[in-house]
């Protein structure tokens, strides 16, 4: 016989998340970083970039679950039925409230699915590698183990080595008007060489990295080769510290020490606005050679990250 389906413990509530829980959700996610990366990893543009996301709609792909006098102890999201997050107060955790999420984010994505006629019926969701009950939890729900990530870290006592730009290769900054679908284009192109990475339309890729509060383009380095765009790094400073959130070179350009000149570059930058610290998140299966690449450049992994993997039948 089938273990009977998790509860939500007495005294809790739970509902959809709404606009004006967006300072508590970034506080609970915040306090999940602290208890599970020992360093913060989310502000609130990402959370704002996240519910912008094209066809996310809170009524349907959220659920904050409540406590007390409504205190958010619990969040979780879905996009598109296939991506997921959840997060537990590191305070609460233990008392079955991530069971009992991780159920709903299923239910929530079982919905989106059904309205799209996906015949795919699966679920990812993330979570850090060191917590381990979510582990646990996991693989008794029925998950396995999917793609991973690194969380990675540079910090700079002293300005970074300027960059050696490879023979017929400039650097300049973004102008979004005339190159936004460009870049756009050439990211997705490199990313599709990783491996496990969702193609994303330009509409998403657009709100999550042009509509943040933070962006701003002379941050965006674009590499050209007379008229042609052949790498860029795209990176935000923030209270965070610096981020790196995408550095990619045309396929026909690496290997020459285009992706290194864009990163000291971006490096360079950051530092002279005050920043020490820069982040930046890959693929820890990238078929590129990043993580390499990276580690050459003085950053060292930091954290790991894993999603999970469930078939909804």
């Amino acid at each position: 016989m089938p273990p009977a389906p998790p509860i939500l413990p007495d005294g809790l509530l739970a509902r959809p998340a709404s606009s004006g829980d967006l300072e508590a959700v970034v506080a609970l996610c915040l306090r999940c970083d602290l208890a599970d990366l020992g360093t913060p990893d989310t502000d609130t543009d990402d959370i704002l970039s996240a519910w912008r996301r094209p066809g996310f709609d809170l009524a349907k792909d959220t659920v904050v679950v409540l406590a007390g006098e409504g205190e958010v102890v619990g969040y979780g999201d879905v996009f598109d039925g296939r991506e997921a997050f959840g997060y537990v107060d590191p305070g609460w955790r233990g008392r079955g409230i991530g069971a009992w999420l991780l159920r709903r984010i299923e239910e929530l994505a079982r919905g989106r699915q059904a309205e799209r006629g996906r015949d795919d019926r699966t679920l990812e969701v993330g979570a850090p590698h060191a917590d381990r009950a979510f582990r646990a939890l996991a693989e008794r729900e029925g998950y396995r183990p999917g793609r991973s990530s690194w969380l990675m870290r540079l910090d700079m006592a002293a300005p970074p080595p300027s960059p050696a730009w490879p023979e017929e290769v400039a650097v300049r900054r973004f102008v979004r008007e005339a190159d936004a679908r460009a870049v756009h284009r050439l990211v997705q192109d490199a990313f599709a060489d990783i491996g496990n990475q969702p193609p994303r339309s330009f509409e998403f890729w657009e709100q999550v990295n042009l509509e943040r509060d933070d962006f701003d383009p002379a941050l965006w380095f674009l590499a050209v080769a007379g008229d042609e765009l052949v790498g860029v790094c795209l990176c935000f400073s923030g209270p965070l510290g610096g981020y790196v959130a995408q550095l990619a070179v045309r396929r026909d350009r690496r290997g020459r020490g285009l992706g290194n000149a864009l990163l000291r570059h971006g490096f360079a930058e950051l530092w002279r606005r005050g920043q020490r610290q820069v982040w930046l998140h890959v693929d820890s299966e990238n078929r590129t050679g990043a993580t390499r690449l990276y580690e050459r450049a003085g950053m060292r992994v930091e954290h790991r990250l894993d999603c999970w993997v469930k078939r909804l039948d």
